[in-house]
């Protein structure tokens, strides 16, 4: 019987097959060795980075601010008059409380505000060059309306509101007629009521009450008024032998009267005057006492009228 000879191919074919998985098994540990060496490394990293970040964290201390000084805004380059703030024009430094007493500082929001006038690099921001809205006359006056000026304060003229008029007050405008020769008044009628001024030019003058602006030399007052009111105005100031006048009326007071035009004719017409202002009188007494009336009901209608006895004097 003939002797068979081993399968040398299928044992090659076996060898080789366990050398190549030793292989892959080989570089399979040798790509997880690879990748958690970087894992490793990453991670060693991240946490060298929060040791940082902790160690800086430690290592900061609280900065205390001097009492005596605040953080001011300061202009970081030229702003135009106009021109609109916004945070990129302006920085905060530390300034002693006693310098720049009325410098915007931390507690006003000035992004949104305006340049009222030129401003340099390096200047501080105050109520002096940066305002809320722009300090020009067009802008306070509402949609509809117009502006006027008239020529109230002529030379040698008097102030008839007593130099206490100021921007925002309220007036009657009188119209005044004179005879040709200019020497005598032929009649003074109320021709607007409730007419507000927008702009009184002149200084100051004040008392120990008030505040008010006296004109000195020729002025005109600006008013605020309607288009049609405005065309009539503008048409009676070129009104041969007449003049404007304004008196102050409250601020409160609204009230609309019809009155007639007043002149005389002799020096005997004088006569009627205390008569006509015993009516005002009259008139006046019983405005102030419906407006008593109708406090007093306002606060009975609230359930208390916020009153107290007066206390009784003490016996001579």
């Amino acid at each position: 019987m003939k002797k068979k000879s081993p399968p040398y191919a299928i044992i090659g074919a076996v060898l080789v097959g366990i050398l190549g998985i030793f292989l892959l098994m080989r570089w399979k540990a040798g790509i997880d060795a690879n990748n958690a060496a970087l894992l490793k490394a990453n991670s060693d990293a991240l946490q060298q980075q929060i040791d940082e970040l902790k160690t800086k964290a430690q290592a900061q201390t609280v900065v205390t601010t001097d009492p005596n000084m605040r953080q001011v805004y300061y202009a970081v380059e030229p702003i135009q008059a106009g021109q609109k703030i916004s945070p990129a024009l302006f920085e905060k430094k530390l300034t002693p409380n006693d310098v720049l007493p009325d410098a915007y500082s931390d507690g006003t929001d000035l992004v949104g505000f305006y340049a009222i006038r030129p401003i340099e690099k390096g200047d501080p921001l105050s109520p002096h060059n940066v305002g809320k809205t722009l300090p020009f006359l067009a802008e306070r006056i509402p949609a509809g309306l117009r502006a006027v000026a008239l020529p109230i304060f002529n030379a040698g003229d008097v102030n008839n509101t007593g130099g206490f008029a100021v921007d925002g007050d309220w007036v009657d405008l009188l119209f005044t007629h004179f005879t040709p020769d200019g020497k005598l008044l032929e009649n003074t009628q109320t021709v607007l009521q409730n007419v507000q001024v927008l702009y009184i030019p002149q200084t100051q003058t004040r008392s120990d009450m008030t505040v008010g602006v006296q004109p000195t030399e020729p002025r005109s007052i600006t008013f605020l008024v309607t288009p049609e009111e405005a065309q009539m105005l503008t048409f009676m100031e070129h009104v041969e032998n007449a003049k404007f006048s304004m008196i102050l009326r409250g601020r409160n007071d609204r009230q609309e009267l019809k009155l007639r035009p007043w002149g005389i004719e002799s020096v005997d017409d004088y006569r009627k005057v205390q008569k006509q202002t015993d009516k005002s009188y009259d008139r006046v007494a019983a405005l102030q006492k419906a407006i008593e009336d109708a406090e007093k009901k306002e606060k009975a209608s609230q359930g208390s009228t916020n009153e107290t006895t007066p206390p009784t004097p003490p016996s001579p």
